[in-house]
């Protein structure tokens, strides 16, 4: 995108260095199916008809409150009280979950926090952090350099988060943990039950909490319209679509983003990728205004 004489933004193709999961996984991924589950348990699980009214920041701050101390203690107490967490001296929370306890109670409407992100990040971050670790354990001389150890491993975790769309900042932390702290390491292999316990949990506390006066999730798996099959699309065809609310950052500084189209011009607003599909869409469209 290169900027016009006018101000606003024109469209160029996306650089021959990008690759897009979603355009192979979606086609393979079923749309939910909302109006065959009933209205209070699609609601508990982030479905809404209408988006819920914005709520003020004294709201949120106690909602986050709340929300954060009872998604930690749960899954430190549950954590505590598994025999083989004890048998192997696991810790009763990852460091990390402290992150995604603000993401999943604060920030709930960034991408971030949304399920996909937070379960896929973790599990990368737990499979590169350990193999890393083990790595460094095959040579004894090694031990003296566990920091470049933690750093390759958060380098090449956030890399995967990229280039999966599941960018999840707490999963980084935890690819750092399972290389430099010496109780993460002991655990090996172990870890990934430890976390995905962990991550089960606070999902469950955000989804509970997070839905009595807001909406969480906004998706499962992706903010984009996924394939559904011909039967429902007949049940559902009559239904009032949803509305989405406005993205976290537009709710921080209260300005909406949008996409301005004229003749041979688009303006995007910041933040806002487009792929390569969509960009020659719009090109087409704005060339026949």
């Amino acid at each position: 995108m290169t900027p016009s004489p006018h101000g606003s933004v024109t469209l160029s193709h996306p650089s021959t260095w990008h690759f897009d999961i979603d355009r192979y996984i979606n086609p393979f991924v079923p749309a939910p199916r909302w109006h065959l589950v009933p209205k209070p348990v699609a609601r508990m699980l982030g479905y809404r008809e209408e988006s819920p009214k914005p709520l003020g920041n004294i709201q949120i701050a106690i909602w986050s409150f709340f929300g954060a101390f009872c998604g930690v203690a749960l899954v430190a107490s549950v954590s505590k009280r598994v025999p083989s967490f004890e048998a192997r001296d696991a810790p009763a929370i990852i460091g990390s979950f402290g992150a995604a306890a603000v993401l999943e109670f604060c920030a709930i409407d960034s991408p971030f926090a949304q399920p996909r992100n937070a379960i896929v990040s973790q599990m990368l971050a737990c499979i590169i952090g350990v193999g890393i670790s083990k790595l460094f354990a095959l040579n004894p001389h090694a031990e003296r350099y566990t920091e470049f150890g933690g750093a390759l491993a958060c380098g090449i975790t956030t890399a995967a988060m990229v280039l999966t769309n599941t960018v999840h900042p707490p999963a980084g932390a935890t690819a750092l943990l399972a290389v430099i702290n010496p109780q993460t390491v002991g655990l090996g292999w172990f870890l990934i039950p430890v976390m995905m316990l962990g991550i089960t949990l606070m999902l469950a506390a955000a989804v509970l909490i997070n839905n009595v006066q807001g909406r969480y999730p906004l998706y499962w798996w992706t903010s984009h319209p996924l394939a559904a099959r011909r039967m429902d699309l007949e049940k559902i065809q009559h239904e009032k679509p949803p509305s989405f609310p406005r993205n976290y950052e537009d709710s921080l500084t209260d300005v909406p983003r949008r996409l301005v189209m004229e003749r041979g011009d688009i303006s995007v607003p910041d933040g806002v990728t487009l792929s390569v599909e969509e960009t020659e869409v719009l090109e087409k469209i704005s060339k026949r205004l």
